[in-house]
């Protein structure tokens, strides 16, 4: 895994490690610490649809893996919000808390999300 498209995405330079993940070799690109990195970077990208499919892949992974899943179902749901498709927002919610549990107090007391939705 490139810690270059890691430390990219830290800062939230979405597309500049987008682009790291993308010069890697194939194999490299397939390894859960990228697709990790990738998924975070699927809401900076626009990439939503691509997000969605990694966060199906990665919800029954390990700790990490859904810990990130249910992040990325939860910026979709505040997308969702925001465009005001409540139903996919609900649907990202459900799907946030199925991957991992923990972020259901995140959920509640977000701001955020409960604005957009509420």
């Amino acid at each position: 895994m490139s810690s270059e498209a890691e430390g990219l995405a830290d800062l939230g330079l979405w597309q500049d490690a987008w682009d790291a993940l993308e010069s890697l070799p194939a194999e490299d690109r397939a390894e859960p610490a990228a697709l990790r990195v990738r998924m975070r970077c699927c809401p900076g990208v626009g990439a939503w649809e691509i997000g969605e499919h990694l966060a199906r892949v990665l919800r029954d992974g390990g700790e990490e893996d859904r810990e990130v899943a249910a992040r990325f179902y939860h910026q979709l749901a505040v997308f969702h919000a925001r465009v005001g498709n409540r139903e996919a927002a609900e649907g990202a919610i459900k799907s946030a808390v199925d991957a991992w549990p923990d972020i259901r107090i995140e959920l509640i007391e977000g701001p955020v999300l409960a604005e957009e939705i509420w």
